[in-house]
Order: C-alpha cells, then sequence, then structure tokens
C-alpha cells in the first residue's frame, strides 16, 4: 500500500541522512589509549546480530582471532569501533553463503609494513578477510569515496567512514581483492596503556 511505502522510504531516508552525518562528522575527539583487540571483539559481535545482515549470511561463519593481550593505540574508541564494525559488516555482506568471515589482529611484522609508511614505533594490524566475489575493477579505484556501492540499497558511505576513521588516527588502509574474496588490512600507530607510543 501507499502507506507502506511512505514508511519505508522514511526509514530509508533517515538511515542514509545517519549515514551522511555519521560521514561528516568523521573526526578523532581524543586520544586515550584504545585496546584494539577489545574492539574488534565489541565490532565482530555487533555485526553479526545486525538486523542488515542479508539472508544469506545467516550461514556464514565469523571468526575472531585476536590475541588475550591488549593491542593499545591512541586513539577515539568509538570511531574506531565504527570503523571496525563498518569493514566487518561489510565483509558480511560481500561473502558467498557458506564461507567464512575471519578478523586477526595483532602486531604487525615487519613485512606487513609498507616501505615509506611512517610507523616507527610499530603498528598494530587488522585483517578483515571475506571470501566473496571480490571488488569489482571499476569500483577499486573509488570504493573509498562517499557514495560508492555495489549493493542494492546501500547508502555507500560504511568503507568511506572507515577509511576516514582510520586515517584521522595515522592509519592506512590496504586492499587485496580477486575473484575468491578481499583482504581490508588496517595499520595504526601503535600504543601503550599510559597513553604514549612504545
Amino acid at each position: 500500500t501507499l502507506g507502506n511505502l511512505i514508511v519505508r522510504e522514511s526509514d530509508r531516508l533517515s538511515r542514509l541522512l545517519s549515514e551522511f552525518l555519521d560521514f561528516a562528522r568523521v573526526r578523532v575527539t581524543s586520544r586515550e589509549p584504545v585496546d584494539v583487540a577489545a574492539v574488534v571483539r565489541g565490532a565482530a559481535g555487533l555485526a553479526s546480530q545486525h538486523p542488515s545482515r542479508v539472508e544469506k549470511t545467516d550461514s556464514v561463519r565469523l571468526d575472531v582471532d585476536v590475541p588475550s593481550t591488549p593491542l593499545f593505540v591512541l586513539g577515539d574508541e568509538d570511531l574506531l569501533h565504527r570503523a571496525v564494525f563498518n569493514l566487518t559488516l561489510n565483509a558480511l555482506q560481500a561473502t558467498r553463503p557458506d564461507t567464512r568471515v575471519r578478523l586477526v589482529a595483532g602486531i604487525a611484522t615487519s613485512e606487513q609494513i609498507p616501505r615509506g609508511v611512517p610507523f616507527e614505533r610499530g603498528a598494530v594490524v587488522l585483517q578483515v578477510i571475506d571470501e566473496g566475489h571480490g571488488i569489482p575493477q571499476q569500483v577499486q579505484d573509488r570504493m573509498f569515496e562517499p557514495f560508492t556501492t555495489t549493493k542494492q540499497g546501500g547508502s555507500g558511505l560504511g568503507l568511506a567512514i572507515a577509511h576516514r576513521a582510520i586515517e584521522a588516527h595515522g592509519g592506512v588502509v590496504l586492499v587485496d581483492t580477486n575473484e575468491r574474496g578481499t583482504r581490508f588490512t588496517v595499520l595504526l600507530p601503535r600504543g601503550d596503556a599510559d597513553g604514549v607510543r612504545p
């Protein structure tokens, strides 16, 4: 009916406006010690229960591999949570049915840090790995731009918010994608529990 259509469109516009405001507000408002391992566990739990997961993702397993010891960075916990949540939800929606999404976090090895990236005191690394069809070639160069999406009904702001949030923390996001899946690698400068770089 017309009434139901109006309600659905109002909900969609409200969601889009909320995501756009999130994108516009992406900035670090505090620099406190944040345990990335705890952020990953929390974001994974929220993403796995999110109502926007499409039906096929009920058959998708979400594996979280983070150490029991903290992985400290300096930053804004809410902003980092939003970034990890967006990357995780995106992977859950992109992967094939009956596959898995893996979240792996730890201290970055020297091989994981690209040459020329200035992490003098090391980095924390998070990888979000799906087993989807990969990111189409025509989208790859602009995947972090606002309103770029391949999903029906998607706003195209999730990856843009995540990318901007990581960059606001002095981090980088690397992407490897092919027809067997996609891996997002997030690198963030290390901190410690006292709020200083180690």
